[in-house]
């Protein structure tokens, strides 16, 4: 299944900018889907993407042709979307993380509010419980 972002993949030296802001979105997806790629493409893709090895360098190091490298880094990045799109966990954690910073926020400005008086220390106990919910996110 095409994703229209496979073009896109492998033009780190054609706009810097469009390639960091791609590469950010792939290394976020491989977080979450890596290990569902076999070993020896996940290692490239890691290379190319995360270690930021040149398709000769990669091809070098696994004794393939640059054109072999440069086709693995672009299924793999298809894939990577492609997993996205079917299953959403990314976009559901970053979700996540967003109303979990709102609770957070909510909360100690309530505490903030309530000072002194007997619901403060709930306030207090729910801002620091949404504090430590928003660090374990990161």
């Amino acid at each position: 299944m095409g994703t229209g972002n496979e073009s896109k993949i492998c033009a780190k030296k054609a706009d810097a900018k469009d390639w960091l802001a791609e590469a950010a979105h792939l290394s976020v997806y491989f977080s979450y889907y890596g290990e569902l790629l076999g070993e020896k493409t996940k290692r490239i893709f890691e290379d190319y993407v995360a270690n930021d090895m040149s398709l000769s360098e990669i091809a070098r190091e696994y004794g393939l042709s640059r054109q072999g490298v440069y086709d693995v880094v672009k299924r793999c990045g298809a894939k990577l979307y492609e997993y996205e799109e079917c299953l959403h966990l990314a976009e559901r954690f970053r979700a996540m993380e967003e109303q979990a910073e709102l609770i957070r926020s909510e909360a100690a400005e309530l505490a903030k509010e309530l000072d002194g008086a007997p619901e403060g220390e709930r306030a207090k106990k729910i801002a620091q419980s949404a504090e430590e919910l928003v660090g374990s996110l990161q």
